[in-house]
Order: C-alpha cells, then sequence, then structure tokens
C-alpha cells in the first residue's frame, strides 16, 4: 500500500473568543487555569530535571535560577490561558530580555532555544494532564497546543535575531577596543606598561619589530580599502592589522611593510617594538605629507626619500625666501605658471632640456626661453649650487 502524501496540511487551530464559549467550557478554562495555578512549583521541578537531563549547556546556571524560570513561563502560560489570548509583542519582548539576561550569564543562544522547546513540550504535557483533569473541550486543547508551538517557533526566530544583534555588538566592541589599543600605541598615549601587558589580547608580541604605517583616507570605507589592499600584500586577514584614526592620518600596525599597495599610498616606518612604535608612526607621517606634496604614489619611507622632507621644514624661511625669490615670478602673468612647471620639470630632469621638451610637449627652445626667463624675474641662478637648491626648495613647498 501506498503511503499518500497529504495536499494541505490541518488547519491551524484559533484560540476562541472567551465572551463566546458556553457555560460550561468556561467554567473548564477557570478550573484548568486555577489548578495550573498550585502546579507551578511542579512544572518547575519538571523542567529542571529536563534541563539537567538534556542541556548541558546550562550547568553554568544553579537549579534555583532555572526553577525560577520555569515558574515565570508558568505564570505567562496561565495568565494566556485565562483571557484565550494568543502572545503578544509584550511576550515577546519578554523573551528578548530573557535571551539576553542568559547570553550574559553565558549560556548560548542555541542552548537557549533547545531549553525553551522542552519546556513547552513540558508545559504542554501538564495542560493534558490538568484538560483531562477538569474536561477541558478536545478542540480547545488543541487550539492551546497550537498557539504554544507557533508561539514555541516564533520564540526561536527571536532568539536568533537577538543573537545575530550579540554577535554584531561583540565585534563592534571588540573593533573599537583594537582600534583604542592602536591608537594609543601609536601617538604615544599608552604606558609601556600597559602595551607589554595587553598586546597579546590583540595578537601581537611586545617586543617583536612592528611596523607603523600612515595613509590618508576620507571615509571608513576608504580606510577599509586601504587596510584590506595591505593585508593581500602581506597575506595575512585584514583583522590582524590594527588601524586607528591618529590625529590627520590613518595608522596601521602591521608585522612588516608591504612591499606595494596599488591604488594607495601609503607611508611605513621604521620597525620597532611596540613601545616605541611612536617615533616609526611620527616618521610615517612625515613620509606621507612628503610623498603627498611630491604626488608620490605606492609604498614610501623615509628614507627612500632623500631631501624632499626638506621641503616641509621652516615655514618662516621659506616665507622669507618665496617674497623675495617667487613674488617676481607670480607677477609675470599668465606665464609664471608655465615657466614654473617647466623649471620643475627641469630639475627633475637633471637639466636634460629634450627629455624636458617631451614631457611637456613643447619645442626645446620653449624649454630654455623659459629657463632663462624664470633665472631673470627671479635672480637665482640655476649653474649655482645654492641657488638651485633654493629653487628647487622653494618650488615644491608650492606643490598642491
Amino acid at each position: 500500500m501506498e503511503y499518500e502524501i497529504p495536499t494541505a496540511w490541518p488547519a491551524r487551530r484559533r484560540m476562541p473568543d472567551l465572551a463566546a464559549l458556553d457555560v460550561s467550557t468556561h467554567r473548564a478554562v477557570v478550573a484548568a487555569v486555577d489548578r495550573l495555578r498550585t502546579l507551578r512549583d511542579v512544572f518547575a521541578d519538571r523542567l529542571l530535571t529536563l534541563i539537567r537531563r538534556h542541556v548541558p549547556g546550562y550547568a553554568v546556571l544553579p537549579d534555583e535560577e532555572i526553577r525560577s524560570s520555569g515558574r515565570r513561563f508558568m505564570d505567562i502560560l496561565v495568565s494566556e490561558l485565562a483571557s484565550l489570548r494568543v502572545p503578544d509583542e509584550a511576550l515577546r519582548e519578554i523573551l528578548r530580555s530573557y535571551a539576553v539576561e542568559r547570553a550574559g550569564q553565558g549560556v548560548p543562544l542555541d542552548v537557549v532555544t533547545v531549553g525553551y522547546q522542552l519546556g513547552s513540550r513540558e508545559m504542554l504535557v501538564l495542560v493534558d494532564e490538568v484538560a483531562a483533569e477538569v474536561g477541558l473541550p478536545p478542540d480547545l486543547l488543541l487550539a492551546v497546543h497550537d498557539s504554544t508551538w507557533e508561539f514555541s517557533n516564533e520564540a526561536s526566530a527571536v532568539f536568533a535575531r537577538v543573537q545575530h544583534d550579540l554577535i554584531l555588538e561583540r565585534a563592534h566592541f571588540d573593533a573599537e577596543r583594537r582600534s583604542a589599543f592602536a591608537s594609543g600605541v601609536l601617538s604615544g598615549t599608552l604606558a609601556a606598561e600597559r602595551i607589554n601587558r595587553d598586546a597579546h589580547l590583540f595578537g601581537l608580541a611586545p617586543q617583536a619589530r612592528h611596523v607603523a604605517l600612515a595613509a590618508r583616507t576620507a571615509s571608513a570605507d576608504e580606510a577599509g580599502a586601504v587596510r584590506r589592499a595591505i593585508a593581500s600584500v602581506l597575506r595575512l586577514p585584514a583583522d590582524r592589522l590594527l588601524i586607528a584614526q591618529v590625529g590627520g592620518a590613518l595608522g596601521i600596525i602591521a608585522p612588516e611593510a608591504p612591499a606595494s599597495v596599488v591604488g594607495h599610498l601609503v607611508a611605513a616606518g621604521t620597525p620597532l617594538p611596540l613601545d616605541e612604535l611612536k617615533s616609526g608612526f611620527d616618521e610615517a607621517v612625515l613620509a606621507l605629507s612628503t610623498a603627498e606634496r611630491f604626488a608620490m604614489s605606492g609604498v614610501v619611507s623615509l628614507p627612500d626619500l632623500g631631501p624632499r622632507p626638506l621641503v616641509l621644514a621652516d615655514p618662516h624661511t621659506a616665507e622669507a625666501l618665496s617674497a623675495r625669490h617667487l613674488a617676481p615670478l607670480d607677477a609675470a602673468g599668465r606665464s609664471s605658471s608655465e615657466i614654473e612647471q617647466t623649471v620643475r620639470e627641469y630639475l627633475a630632469c637633471d637639466h636634460e632640456v629634450r627629455e624636458v621638451a617631451g614631457r611637456l610637449a613643447v619645442h626645446p627652445n620653449t624649454v630654455r626661453y623659459r629657463v632663462n626667463r624664470f633665472q631673470e624675474l627671479t635672480g637665482l641662478n640655476l649653474h649655482h649650487t645654492e641657488d638651485l637648491v633654493t629653487a628647487w626648495w622653494l618650488l615644491n613647498r608650492r606643490r598642491t
């Protein structure tokens, strides 16, 4: 004989309207409620036995804590049965609070779900026993079963949402702790003793050498992209790199400097122990600012930049020399920007006129004219070492 698959599930039985019950049924409901109220401790003991036998995850809770929960949820069931109400948002909020409480006590929420389902089953066993005693009509009893199991399934969804929210909250908290530690190390505001004590919490060996990296980002999304790009080059999970916004720069603590980072400018400091990493970060920030001034990209470090960092130094001297030499150039009108660009390329190309002409797509004589015009306006002779250094310094300070 073949088994026939039913084409539809049986219809769910709805709770009837209390006011519409006949007198005998109403009396049976009242009697069931009164009897269940006397069985709070019985249910609490049964629940405790089930939990201890089948749900080891509740081992962190004392017996009385579990009994108390049983009595609490028995009261809820009795209240719902007394008015024949379907569980509402108020009960969902109770479940949310219950889930948060249990999670705080160290009970995993999947364990809470199993415990709740066991409790619902045992509660219905007790309801069946009482229904037989007081003569509760079968249709009404089945409606109580349907309502209880439907809400048990909904409770599982409530617990799952709470678990998801807690995971996100813990991840956010962990990210904040990691960022605070990175900020303290890179800014030098965290004491060496604290650094050495807490480093292992973030997977770092305090006396190992680490590299401070610096980058400039406009948003959290861009900061995340930089971290992922560096992690990819270093073949590390992105969360292994601690990051923090320190001043105007994004600081990153890495085990080593990446060889290259496509699409981003990243500066690396000297490898140092964690409690000395502030000086490495300061070095990286200077290298970053210098590389930005020279429109560089990729990975840079201070030793690789030669004299370029000098263009950021001594603003008072720069202002005086700029007023003396570059003010006449600025007064030359529209041609001043062309002259300035040409001389900057001329210095970068080691005075190779034809190379400059190729870069700028002009005739070599145009290059020579503009260089001579620069010397006339500024009074700086590019064949004299001191004047050449002064011109290079002033022009590169004016980069945007």
